[in-house]
């Protein structure tokens, strides 16, 4: 590998130099047989108000269902906190070299019902501007299905425009 291709794996996740601007998501949940329930796609506007990123995220789905969630996400150090809309009480993790585990309780729709449901998270950098994530999905400690996201940073917006 030439020392021009290793540059582009950066060595530590920086949350608010990929999602500042615009970037897309593309996503699958799986349940835990492993038969694909859902699609969607999702496009993420990231800005900073003070020192908290908050990041607009409009979701497509498969079967035409639509939802939005705003998260406002912290950093203190390695420690990572956020919250968003549909997110009972506050999420927490920490960045380990390129990739944020962090976890929260969430409410997701299922069957017209409202189910409060806990997200395992690992988004783990790719290169520059891909980031993939897998998140184990638990009910009363059951692992009950599994999300896997694709993020695309945008080529014409971020941190390096905005300056």
């Amino acid at each position: 590998m030439t020392r021009s291709m290793r540059s582009h794996f950066p060595e530590r996740l920086d949350l608010t130099a990929f999602f500042v601007g615009q970037s897309q998501a593309w996503g699958m949940v799986m349940n835990r047989s492993g038969k694909v329930e859902r699609r969607f796609r999702v496009e993420i506007t990231g800005q900073l108000e003070g020192d908290a990123l908050v990041l607009e995220e409009h979701f497509a789905f498969d079967d035409g269902e639509s939802d939005e969630r705003v998260w406002k996400i912290a950093r203190k150090g390695e420690a990572v906190s956020g919250r968003a809309n549909d997110v009972f009480g506050e999420a927490g993790g920490a960045i380990h070299g390129p990739s944020l585990n962090w976890s929260y309780n969430v409410g997701i729709r299922f069957r017209g019902h409202t189910v409060r449901v806990h997200f395992d998270d690992w988004m783990t950098l790719a290169d520059e501007d891909v980031m993939l994530s897998r998140a184990a999905i638990r009910k009363f400690g059951i692992r009950v299905a599994d999300v896997f996201i694709a993020f695309r940073k945008s080529q014409d917006v971020g941190l390096k425009d905005a300056a």
